[in-house]
C-alpha cells in the first residue's frame, strides 16, 4: 500500500461508520509527553484501547530515542507544533489515506471545544490516523523481511515503526503547511527505514526480542 496524494478536503467517515461509532462511543486517552513534546489527546473508537496504548508507547518511548541524525530534522518540527494536539484514530479513511493533517477551520468539534476551554490562547491542532490501513501498509523496507512477516513480533515492529512514520509525517504538515508532500514523505519514509533497521540490528540477526520493542537508545 502506498501513500495517497494529499488533498485539502478531509473526508468524513461513511454514514454507517459514524452510526456505529455513535452506538459504541469513543474514548479518550491523554498522553503526557516527555521533554518538550506536545501533549496528545487521543480519541479512538471504543474497543480500540490497545491501539491507543500502542500509539502512546510509540510517542513516549520510541520518538524521544530516535537516532540523532533523524531527530535533527524533527526537532525543528516538534518545536513548531502547538502545545496541545488532538489525534483522532480511525479504522480507515474513506479516501484510503493513512492520515490527514486537519487545516485550520476543519478541526473536529472536540478540538474546537478544547481550544475554547483553554481560553482560545493556544491553537489546538488536529491530525487523524487510519490504524488498520497503517497496519496493512507495506513500504519497501518491509519487503526485505518477507520471510519473517508471519512472525507476530515482526508485525508489531512494523506497526510501531509505521505509526511513528505516519504520525510525524502529519505533524510536519501541521508545523510547516507550506512544505511539499514529496519532501515530507521522503523524510517519513527514511524514518520508517531507520527505526526498522535499528530494531533489526538490536535483534542481532536472529529474530526479534520483545525487549527490543519498548525503547530505542539514542545513537549520538
Amino acid at each position: 500500500m502506498s501513500w495517497r496524494r494529499r488533498a485539502v478536503r478531509i473526508h468524513p467517515p461513511r454514514w454507517w461508520e459514524r452510526f456505529w461509532e455513535w452506538v459504541r462511543g469513543r474514548d479518550q486517552l491523554v498522553v503526557h509527553p516527555p521533554e518538550s513534546l506536545p501533549l496528545l489527546l487521543i480519541t479512538y473508537p471504543r474497543g480500540s484501547h490497545e491501539v491507543a496504548r500502542e500509539l502512546e508507547s510509540v510517542y513516549r518511548n520510541v520518538l524521544p530515542h530516535l537516532p540523532a541524525s533523524l531527530m535533527e530534522r524533527y526537532r525543528e518540527v516538534l518545536r513548531a507544533l502547538p502545545a496541545v494536539m488532538v489525534l483522532t484514530l480511525r479504522r480507515r479513511n474513506l479516501c484510503g489515506c493513512l492520515g490527514h493533517c486537519h487545516p485550520r477551520g476543519a478541526e473536529s468539534s472536540l478540538a474546537r471545544r478544547l481550544a475554547s476551554e483553554l481560553g482560545g490562547r493556544e491553537r489546538v491542532a488536529e491530525v487523524d490516523l487510519a490504524y488498520e490501513a497503517i497496519q496493512e501498509w507495506r513500504p519497501k523496507p518491509l519487503a526485505a523481511l518477507a520471510a519473517q512477516q508471519a512472525d507476530p513480533t515482526v508485525a508489531r515492529l512494523h506497526f510501531r515503526a509505521a505509526l511513528l512514520a505516519v504520525l510525524l509525517h502529519e505533524l510536519e504538515h501541521v508545523a510547516f503547511p507550506e512544505r511539499g508532500e514529496g519532501i515530507v514523505r521522503q523524510a517519513s519514509d527514511e524514518l520508517y527505514s531507520e527505526v526498522m533497521a535499528e530494531l533489526v540490528r538490536r535483534g542481532g540477526g536472529h529474530g526479534f526480542r520483545m525487549s527490543d520493542v519498548e525503547e530505542l537508545p539514542s545513537r549520538e
